[in-house]
């Protein structure tokens, strides 16, 4: 998995759960909550890079040459590379896609009471930071860090 890339993840909201098990209660709820598969993403284990996919995920050297175009244009890819490093050290990614505001932001106050931190939604023209990362961040690059 370390050789792939999240591609930019336009109308996606991502967030980080530190194990499992929380992830799962999460998706459990989403699920419940009328949320379909096709709008929710778990990166975690072995099913991670097929779920990367789902995001415009990319790997070898179309995939660095994409990277290096995005991190010359795109403000969030620091925020990326925390993601890709988070499922590195075990920690699940969950993303949601819905579109409507209100329904956005319940779903994103149900994922923060399982736990979710680091949790930014991508938009079209912009990303929106939701929450920042709780506890000890990743180690990144100097140039990686916010």
């Amino acid at each position: 998995m370390n050789a792939r890339q999240i591609g930019y993840p336009s109308g996606w909201t991502l967030a980080v759960l530190d194990d499992a098990a929380a992830a799962r209660n999460a998706l459990q709820e989403l699920e419940g909550r009328g949320v379909t598969a096709d709008d929710v993403v778990f990166l975690a284990g072995e099913d991670a890079a097929e779920a990367l996919e789902r995001l415009g995920s990319s790997a070898g050297f179309l995939g660095r040459m994409r990277r290096g175009l995005q991190f010359m244009t795109m403000d969030p890819l620091p925020d990326l590379v925390v993601y890709e490093e988070a499922m590195r050290l075990g920690h699940p990614v969950v993303g949601i896609r819905v579109a409507d505001a209100d329904r956005r932001r319940d779903l994103i106050a149900m994922l923060r009471r399982h736990g979710a931190h680091f949790i930014n939604r991508f938009g079209a023209w912009a990303t929106e930071e939701i929450t920042p990362w709780r506890g000890r961040m990743p180690d990144l690059p100097h140039a990686l860090r916010r």
